[in-house]
């Protein structure tokens, strides 16, 4: 898979509507990854990426404490999709870039919740634009789906709630995992082989892009993002269990440890539960 350091001029156009996937992933101060959808993501210019702010999420946050970035885009018209790393480097409330989001159709008479803010990356490094891979993606899901039921942890308390539980299960969801890479940098890559054993534990065949999870450790986290067709979304977390055989192919096991909803408008922890706070300060 070859990488480059530049945008090509048909690459910024795919990318410009806001009717396609895109994600990026953060590390958070703990040096854990960390996924999140934004339709607004695009490259802007060769060498720079731009999204836009539209609600409060930690991801913007994290951002700003540590630059190192990635992203994932898919243009399903072109049927192209890009990944690669950047690094954030300023944001605004003003400008053309800011212009542009405000006048494109979806944005253009949102009044609950219209793009406010820009933010804006350098680019790293990226792929070309690549097709979807088609045949290696069935492949991967079915692997996946055979290896689910001998991957179940037959413990009852639950970690994902029915509704993530379900939302990792759905043959048309789509799937992402990121790591902290070697050189601190986020890897992030879509796994679309990955299903819910049970409430606690993701089964995954790695796919097309495995060879990129090579240097996974036992024990390392994994962030994993699902999203739908009607973008519902849930990211979750947990420990690397490794890879092993089963039915003939490579699998790999996450233990699940945290569970988060990123969908707005109350994007928050849903597990370890978290204690009720009151408002005392008004």
């Amino acid at each position: 898979m070859e990488l480059v350091n530049t945008f090509q001029k048909s690459d910024i156009q795919a990318m410009a509507p806001l009717e396609k996937i895109g994600l990026y992933a953060t590390i958070n101060p703990d040096g854990l990854p960390h996924i999140t959808f934004v339709n607004s993501l695009m490259a802007s210019s060769e060498k720079e990426l731009t999204f836009g702010q539209f609600v409060r999420g930690n991801s913007k946050w994290f951002m700003q404490l540590n630059p190192k970035t990635a992203f994932f885009i898919l243009a399903p018209l072109q049927k192209k999709m890009w990944f690669g790393t950047a690094l954030w480097k300023a944001k605004k409330n003003d400008g053309p870039q800011l212009d542009t989001y405000k006048a494109m159709p979806m944005q253009r008479y949102n009044s609950y919740f219209p793009i406010y803010r820009v933010h804006y990356l350098d680019l790293v490094k990226t792929t070309k634009a690549l097709k979807i891979p088609i045949l290696p993606i069935l492949t991967s899901v079915l692997a996946a789906l055979a290896a689910k039921p001998g991957a179940r942890t037959h413990i009852k308390k639950r970690v994902m709630n029915p509704y993530s539980e379900k939302l990792f299960n759905r043959l048309n969801t789509l799937k992402f995992m990121s790591f902290k890479g070697s050189d601190g940098f986020p890897v992030l890559i879509p796994v679309f082989g990955t299903f819910a054993a049970d409430s606690r534990r993701l089964v995954f065949h790695a796919g097309p892009y495995g060879s990129m999870m090579d240097a996974l450790e036992d024990g390392q986290e994994i962030a994993a993002f699902a999203l739908s067709t009607k973008l519902e979304n849930v990211l979750v977390r947990g420990e690397f269990s490794g890879f092993r055989k089963r039915t003939g192919l490579r699998t790999g096991v996450i233990d699940l440890n945290w569970v988060y909803n990123s969908m707005p408008p109350n994007a928050g922890q849903i597990y370890p539960d978290t204690p009720l706070v009151p408002v005392t300060d008004f």
